[in-house]
């Protein structure tokens, strides 16, 4: 699924903080972040990709990065999370510190830049990209090559609280949050984000993926008729970003045409192979996933 031939080529541009996942054991960080895991997975698919974030200069995972156009907003700190996972996978979060936010006039600059043709998915942790306020931005249509611009969204952060202590907690939909979506033609989010089925009918996107980890997924359509997505077969190790990479997966696939079957195919089959190998660097390349996408359990 390459980009196709154009001068410039359509790009992704993927939006949210990158940030350093702390082992709660031994102290240690790594790269973490919906917009991190979901860039690396649009690279490894063969797709030009900008990402925009904001963190400290000194963030020691650039590297990790590498072949992904970055414009990094500065700050003086970046956003560190301690995950402690439960034996049913469950996940338990504090927030140590945080990063600046993401100025609209920063966004409308990087979508206005983009090809026509291009896409966006937002990929906030924890609303550094605000949830309310006026739809936000999508590409524009190439009208050449007849091929529209597309949004794509993963909800996680916008559906995030943040106590005194640290705690993460789930909240409902945010007041105006249908309004900042208006422009999106996708949204994921996890079946524990969604507090009840009123929050997928509030919400304006035309398609609504809720992920249910090991068994799979839910794809709701206009009419909010549901179509399950079955599980790709895995061993899963660490269960951290498959989310993520799922919801960048069934976006890049929808983006580039691919019928919805399947899209949902490749995404489960991307967000098992995550899962087998600890952090980023279970993130497959495009061959990868096709191959899972066909294997049977």
């Amino acid at each position: 699924m390459p980009p196709d031939s154009a001068d410039p080529p359509p790009r992704l541009l993927v939006v949210g903080h990158v940030t350093e996942d702390v082992d709660p054991r031994s102290g240690k960080g790594r790269l973490g972040g919906a917009a991190a895991y979901a860039s690396l997975l649009a690279h490894r698919f063969g797709v030009p990709t900008t990402l925009l974030t904001s963190v400290d200069r000194g963030f020691p995972w650039f590297e990790s990065l590498a072949g992904i156009e970055i414009r990094r907003i500065p700050s003086r700190d970046r956003t560190r999370f301690v995950n402690t996972y439960g034996a049913d996978g469950s996940r338990a979060q504090r927030v140590r510190s945080r990063a600046e936010p993401i100025p609209d006039r920063e966004i409308h600059r990087e979508v206005a830049g983009l090809p026509p043709g291009s896409a966006v998915l937002w990929a906030p942790v924890v609303d550094e990209i605000a949830p309310g306020g006026a739809p936000l931005p999508r590409p524009a249509e190439d009208r050449e090559a007849g091929r529209p611009g597309f949004a794509g969204a993963a909800l996680q952060g916008f559906l995030r609280r943040i106590d005194g202590a640290g705690r993460v907690h789930r909240r409902p939909l945010p007041p105006g949050l249908a309004t900042r979506l208006a422009s999106v033609d996708l949204a994921c989010l996890s079946e524990q984000d969604a507090a009840s089925p009123g929050d997928i009918e509030a919400l304006r996107t035309p398609w609504v993926a809720v992920t249910r980890g090991r068994r799979g997924a839910w794809l709701f359509g206009p009419d909010r008729s549901a179509e399950p997505i079955p599980p790709a077969p895995a061993r899963e190790l660490d269960p951290t970003g498959a989310g993520d990479v799922f919801a960048a997966a069934l976006a890049i696939a929808r983006w580039r045409g691919r019928p919805l079957p399947e899209a949902g195919r490749l995404a489960a089959a991307a967000a098992a192979l995550t899962v087998e190998a600890p952090g980023a660097t279970g993130v497959p390349s495009l061959r990868r996933a096709e191959r899972r996408a066909t294997r049977k359990a």
